[in-house]
């Protein structure tokens, strides 16, 4: 998650008292079963443990959160957030996975990832966040994706070419830009994207 020392980017929501549906989506079985376990103390759960039961679950159930490996049979995660933003939700997403980020993680449609293994404090901070983030304006969620992104590849490996450097480097910069419309918004008063912002490419 987003390290911020912002208080007003802050999480707002106590998850003691959130009405809230998590989806869990794992193939391993009882991973997904601990997540839930952890998580049924303050919300509802529903565990998928491939690809095509959590479409299903996403079109039965009102979900707010999904949890979501992304090296699963069948349907990989990747492949199942695509297929999910295809058919219209738009729930937010933490990827909970022991694949290391790259950085071609900077354009997926997710807000928030997590390196196994997860424990329980990390993993209930993690969804409080994600329901903060339908208090705010789209500019925070945008900020706290991509501050997550970058918090991540940080942590990982310095095996970075000059490429991948410069491509970082960018990122840094989207950060910059970002939480500032992201505090705007917060304080309602618009804030235009910046002309000429240099786009993160893929490697």
């Amino acid at each position: 998650m987003p390290r911020t020392n912002d208080p007003s980017l802050h999480a707002t929501v106590d998850l003691e008292s959130a009405d809230a549906t998590v989806l869990v989506v794992d193939d391993d079985a009882d991973l997904a079963e601990t997540y839930a376990l952890w998580l049924r103390e303050h919300v509802a759960v529903h565990t998928a443990f491939d690809g095509a039961d959590a479409l299903d679950a996403l079109a039965a159930f009102d979900v707010d959160v999904v949890l979501l490996d992304r090296r699963m049979p069948s349907m990989s995660g990747d492949a199942l957030l695509a297929a999910m933003r295809d058919r219209g939700h738009d729930q937010r997403v933490a990827m909970v996975t022991a694949v290391e980020p790259a950085l071609s993680v900077v354009e997926m449609p997710f807000d928030d990832y997590l390196v196994k293994p997860v424990g329980r404090d990390a993993l209930l901070s993690t969804v409080e966040a994600l329901l903060a983030l339908d208090e705010h304006a789209d500019a925070f969620r945008e900020y706290f994706a991509l501050e997550s992104k970058l918090a991540v590849l940080e942590a990982g490996p310095a095996y970075r070419d000059e490429d991948e450097a410069d491509d970082l480097a960018a990122l840094r910069e989207r950060v910059a830009e970002s939480r500032e419309r992201a505090l705007a918004a917060l304080e309602g008063v618009p804030k235009a994207d910046p002309e000429g912002r240099d786009a993160v490419t893929d490697t």
